[in-house]
């Protein structure tokens, strides 16, 4: 029996691999690392600290079921986030913009849910809890 460790990395699909790297950029802050020049049709894609956490290749993400990729992230910048949504690079999975009052309190984390423009499940998840419950309590817009 083996331990493991840690969740190393994830693999997500894309038609254009430099304009889905370019996304996780803008919207993650991912950046590429220079080993991916290695892959044929991939990019090795790291955090901000160079954490090497996922891959993009050419395809379609699978349809069936659900195949969510999270982001941890710390309170601060989940409020971050939050403040920028509204955003047309970010969208829920049912097809508009995700929103403030898109989180969702699952006691002990807030998430967020959306896609890629290639439709890759996605979630941006803090722990943070106290910090980011009252901040978005006191900035949660009401429903339409």
């Amino acid at each position: 029996m083996i331990k493991v460790e840690a969740l190393d990395h994830v693999h997500l699909y894309a038609a254009d691999t430099d304009a889905a790297a370019d996304w996780y950029g803008r919207v993650l802050g991912l950046r590429v690392l220079p080993s991916s020049r290695r892959l044929k049709d991939g990019k090795y894609m790291a955090t901000p600290g160079g954490q090497y956490c996922a891959t993009i290749f050419v395809g379609k993400p699978p349809s069936d079921g659900d195949h969510t990729t999270a982001f941890r992230v710390s309170g601060q910048t989940f409020i971050q986030f939050a403040q920028t949504l509204p955003h047309p690079d970010v969208i829920a999975r049912n097809g508009r913009p995700l929103r403030v009052q898109d989180a969702e309190d699952h006691q002990l984390a807030f998430s967020f849910y959306f896609q890629d423009p290639d439709g890759n499940h996605l979630e941006v998840t803090t722990y943070d809890h106290t910090p980011v419950r009252d901040w978005v309590t006191s900035n949660k817009p009401g429903t339409p």
